[in-house]
């Protein structure tokens, strides 16, 4: 059996394909549109992912920084799914499997499901000198998610460390 490399490109294409599944089929291309236009979308949770919504300071707390390139790397080696950053820096947003809803139980972290809408970066949109919404960690594959004890052991260690600093 022969290999096959996947480039960046594809990858990209999966997941921003795997994303607009979220929507109905009528919702896609102006979904798409929006990604291409202002960066930006709006994706329901709950069918193929939920999310977490982290605070900017809680993540700080726990990467023990408030450097943005800090808490990106720190994310990154923290998270085998994805995360992003909206564009105020007020929240990071860590996409996990939908059934997480059912257990979720981390104070200060809200967990975004069936009936809730996210706005999404457009996929291989990462860090620049601008404040919108990218990728802190981008999504390595379709499907590939954050798993929701990861979120909750950085959430826990971040809300340790900031009442400990107060």
């Amino acid at each position: 059996m022969r290999a096959h490399l996947v480039t960046g490109a594809e990858r990209e294409a999966a997941v921003r394909h795997w994303l607009l599944a979220a929507l109905p089929d009528g919702e896609r291309t102006a979904a798409a549109a929006d990604w291409a236009t202002r960066g930006v979308t709006v994706l329901p949770c709950g069918t193929l992912f939920s999310a977490a919504r982290l605070p900017a300071d809680i993540v700080a707390s726990a990467a023990g920084s408030a450097d943005w390139a800090t808490i990106d790397r720190y994310l990154a080696a923290s998270f085998d799914g994805p995360v992003f950053c909206t564009g105020d820096r007020g929240l990071y947003v860590a996409l996990v499997p939908p059934s997480a809803v059912r257990t979720w139980t981390v104070p200060g972290v809200a967990l975004l499901g069936r009936g809730s809408a996210v706005t999404v970066p457009a996929p291989g949109l990462t860090r620049d000198r601008t404040a919108r919404p990218y990728w802190a960690v981008p999504m390595k594959s379709p499907g590939v998610l954050c798993l929701p004890e990861d979120v909750a052991n950085i959430a826990h260690r971040g809300l340790r460390r900031g009442l400990s600093c107060g």
